[in-house]
């Protein structure tokens, strides 16, 4: 789970003890450096690199940035990857994106592009469905370099892993194999799901960077506090940024100093945990009927909702900025879909407006689950759900209609997401 929370604006994104990773040393009240850094910091950040894997791939990527060559580094996440509590230019991704440029690419670097397609609150049950539309289709170049953050975002992952892996299969399995880090970062009660999520790492011959494995032996030993690295529960600090854009940049150094794997990594045809995903399109308002594969009929869903959340600073838009909007003043007629595929998948919006109510979902003409529209717990979040998965693809039928109680009420259908 990745709530957000709001930012407090305490100032505790600044380090108690005054370590200053960037410069290498502590700064006092004036800003000047006083002392070198911990002696406990280096081995931390070299810590977090539990797998370096094959480097074939991000060899290459190197070789291209130094030779002058267009690079693109994209990251998709949560909103630890969005940056969330933090200004753009203090997260993670930012830093080791300039990190990478500085030490690895020539001349200005104007020719490494950057994606960060990060969303709040998200697991990969969502990253894999809008890959396409968020790091693809806004990529100056097609990605060469890949990093996915999704370690703590997972716990609301109803695929149990499926949907991680099927979303790093697709990333891999890219015409122009582009090069994967996945990235484990940790909350403040030291929980993140990177023993479920490694077996993956391993079977795809992947780089793994852990954040986890990095601070929590120090938060333990008290050479490191919370209020240091954390921001809340859930983010950490600018200092806490930092210490993660190191770990990165470690990574970069070491495959930078070893020869290069003389072979690519194999796509293994065996998965880990589930791979049943790949190739998942995205469907919403702008996607064309496809007749005998894919048909739509909005029924009373409409509308376009316009109280979706916007991206944090990715992107200057709402992260679903066209939906299918059910209005409470509307008629009660299903959005009805015929869809070819073996998987299909919903991601709707929580509310707590009083004005939303409960949606049904059947089908193939059946009644198969009932879903909450509004909750106490919501922020106009998308939640993502599995509503088929099979093994063969067949033409299904699916309507999305307000139950008998919710007739007046509103829903909205953010996207849909199904396997061919």
């Amino acid at each position: 789970m990745d709530p957000i929370v709001a930012d407090d604006d305490t100032g505790a994104d600044e380090p108690t003890t005054g370590s200053d990773p960037a410069s290498g040393g502590a700064v006092d009240e004036t800003g000047e450096t006083a002392a070198a850094e911990p002696a406990f910091y280096q081995p931390m950040v070299e810590r977090s690199l539990i797998a370096v894997g094959n480097n074939f791939r991000v060899k290459q990527v190197l070789a291209k940035a130094a030779s002058g060559e267009d690079v693109t580094v994209a990251y998709i996440g949560g909103s630890i990857t969005e940056g969330y509590t933090t200004t753009p230019d203090d997260s993670y991704a930012v830093g080791s994106y300039e990190a990478f440029k500085a030490n690895f690419a020539s001349g200005d670097g104007s020719h490494v592009h950057f994606v960060n397609a990060g969303m709040g609150g998200t697991p990969s049950t969502l990253g894999m469905i809008r890959y396409d539309r968020d790091v693809l289709g806004r990529a100056a170049t097609p990605p060469d370099l890949v990093f996915v953050e999704f370690a703590v975002n997972d716990g609301d992952d109803p695929t149990n892993g499926a949907a991680f892996e099927s979303l790093v299969r697709d990333v891999l399995l890219a015409d122009n194999h582009p090069a994967v880090v996945l990235l484990f970062s940790v909350f403040k009660s030291r929980w993140n799901l990177q023993e479920r999520l490694i077996p993956v790492g391993e079977n795809y011959q992947l780089p793994m960077i852990s954040i986890k494995d990095a601070v929590v032996p120090e938060l333990d030993a008290g050479n490191l506090t919370d209020e240091e690295f954390f921001r809340d529960d859930y983010h950490p600090t600018s200092y806490g940024f930092q210490i993660m854009t190191d770990t990165i940049t470690h990574y970069f150094s070491t495959v930078d100093a070893m020869p290069a794997d003389a072979a690519d990594l194999m796509i293994p045809e065996t998965a880990s945990i589930g791979f049943q995903f790949t190739g998942i399109t995205m469907v919403d308002p702008a996607t064309m009927s496809v007749p005998g594969t894919l048909e739509i009929n909005p029924g009373s869903f409409t509308e376009v909702d316009p109280a979706t959340r916007t991206y944090e600073y990715s992107f200057s838009e709402k992260i679903f900025p066209t939906n299918w909007f059910k209005n409470s003043t509307d008629t009660n007629e299903p959005f009805a879909m015929t869809v070819t595929c073996k998987n299909l998948a919903l991601v709707y919006k929580k509310s707590t407006a009083p004005s939303f109510g409960n949606a049904e979902i059947w089908l193939d003409g059946v009644l198969s689950e009932t879903f909450a529209g509004q909750t106490t717990d919501a922020y106009n979040n998308p939640w993502t759900v599995i509503l088929m998965d099979e093994a063969e693809a067949a033409p299904h039928t699916l309507e999305i209609r307000m139950a008998e109680d919710s007739a007046d009420k509103s829903f909205t259908i953010l996207a849909l997401g199904y396997t061919p």
